[in-house]
């Protein structure tokens, strides 16, 4: 079991940490229990990057619950921090359409030979 001394020292460093954060997916996969409190306690967004773009984003549940129009469920509280994580977030990430992504080009397949 943690003491509090670290638990104390735990809460501080996130406390020092953006709200906001995107994460390589190689560090979400190192991290993900950590991120996974941050998203939790904090009501944090924080969004996974994939060869440079944004691909997803981990939410509290109740950021769901709003989603789903039953934010009359969360505390007021939590719900403001949410939209207001959102908001950052949703400005420090640029929208997908706005940077297309070119598709690959296709090979042709090989021809078969009739016999």
């Amino acid at each position: 079991m943690r003491s509090v001394k670290e638990h104390r020292k735990k809460a501080a460093a996130r406390a020092r940490k953006p709200k906001t954060s995107v994460l390589s997916t190689s560090e979400a996969r190192a991290n993900f229990a950590e991120a996974l409190e941050t998203a939790q306690v904090d009501n944090a967004l924080i969004g996974f990057d994939r060869y440079g773009r944004t691909v997803a984003a981990l939410v509290p549940v109740e950021a769901i619950y709003m989603l789903a129009g039953l934010g009359r469920l969360v505390d007021p509280a939590t719900r403001k921090q949410i939209e207001e994580g959102a908001i950052a977030f949703a400005h420090s990430v640029p929208y997908r359409s706005m940077t297309p992504v070119k598709p690959a080009p296709r090979k042709p397949s090989p021809a078969r030979k009739r016999t």
